[in-house]
């Protein structure tokens, strides 16, 4: 059985963002078995994925040390794959790639398009043009070791659903600030979502800080629970297989959604899907943006970091009543 290595450590969403690519491959090469290396915490995002075997570099939520790094590499080789396939491209799995090269690996590095990037995100950029997505750039990987294919509407099965509610998903959080949209904007909208008794939002987030601030956030509405904490990775993705609407930031949450097929609406703040970093087949109609008489300069930022006082709040621009009315919108075309 043939089978290719594919290495790609963080961050979530980019993780995340490999599973509709593996799916198309999968569908053009259903004989090749793909063995990913990725952090452990990731592996449930893949556990439906029969021709995917994951290798944690790391365990749990330990960093991975230098130390750890040369080991895990040197054993690696040592199973003398033919394919390593970096879709990171960051120092660590350089050195990774290059142990993999002395034991005689094939190797194939992504092109991020770090200089497009950059060059679209300058203030006096011409900001008309859009890049290659994600996807196409995992893709392209495969191809330049003789696997062409084309990207499928292929998603992950959903969970039966169990409830007759509207079950609506918000992902709140995001890396960096300037892609979060302000929590008294959010509690708008959760206070209008709630005001409809047929419907039930799940808050998402990370930690304890995340928690307290989406509890503050639910307002002790009685259809809105706070997630965070309450359920293990693999029953979230369990839930937000089910859901009928999620409401991200430009963030992994979305992505997993995606992944599923359900509908995203997505909120830009500094970063914009042009990038490339837009959930899977969502239509650019599912995408909120800040006002660009306001802000005409956006994209500012590939990942959201900010440090242009002017921009750094442009998403708070956006009404929270066009969100909701999107969020409508989107929940009676499903009915």
């Amino acid at each position: 059985m043939r089978e290719i290595v594919v290495v790609r450590l963080s961050s979530l969403g980019d993780v995340a963002m490999l599973v509709p690519v593996f799916l198309s491959f999968h569908e053009a090469y259903p004989d090749i078995q793909i063995r990913l290396i990725t952090r452990e915490r990731f592996a449930p995002i893949f556990k439906d994925l029969n021709f995917v075997t994951i290798v944690p570099i790391n365990q749990g939520k330990r960093n991975i040390s230098f130390k750890d790094l040369i080991h895990f590499t040197i054993q690696l080789s040592r199973t003398k794959p033919k394919i390593v396939l970096d879709m990171h491209d960051v120092l660590r799995t350089m050195i990774l790639r290059a142990t993999s090269r002395l034991f005689g690996s094939k190797i194939q590095v992504i092109d991020k398009g770090r200089a497009e990037k950059e060059a679209l995100i300058l203030l006096n950029a011409d900001k008309s043009h859009w890049l290659k997505t994600t996807f196409q750039r995992y893709a392209e990987v495969f191809e330049s070791v003789g696997f062409p294919f084309k990207l499928s509407p292929i998603f992950l099965n959903k969970s039966t659903k169990k409830s007759t509610k509207k079950q609506i998903g918000i992902s709140p959080f995001a890396k960096h600030k300037s892609k979060e949209y302000s929590f008294a904007n959010l509690k708008k909208l959760i206070y209008k979502l709630t005001s409809h008794s047929e419907n039930q939002i799940f808050i998402f987030g990370y930690g304890d800080e995340e928690r307290q601030i989406a509890t503050d956030m639910a307002c002790n509405r009685e259809n809105v629970s706070v997630i965070i904490g309450e359920y293990s990775f693999s029953e979230e993705l369990n839930l937000i297989s089910s859901l009928d609407l999620m409401v991200s930031m430009d963030s992994g949450n979305g992505h997993l959604a995606a992944n599923y097929g359900i509908p995203v609406i997505t909120l830009w703040g500094t970063t914009h899907p042009k990038l490339g970093f837009g959930p899977y087949l969502q239509p650019i109609s599912n995408s909120i943006f800040p006002d660009d008489k306001r802000y005409p300069s956006l994209p500012i930022s590939i990942f959201g970091k900010c440090s242009d006082d002017k921009y750094s709040r442009a998403i708070d621009s956006i009404d929270a009543n066009q969100v909701y009315q999107k969020i409508i919108e989107i929940i009676e075309l499903q009915q």
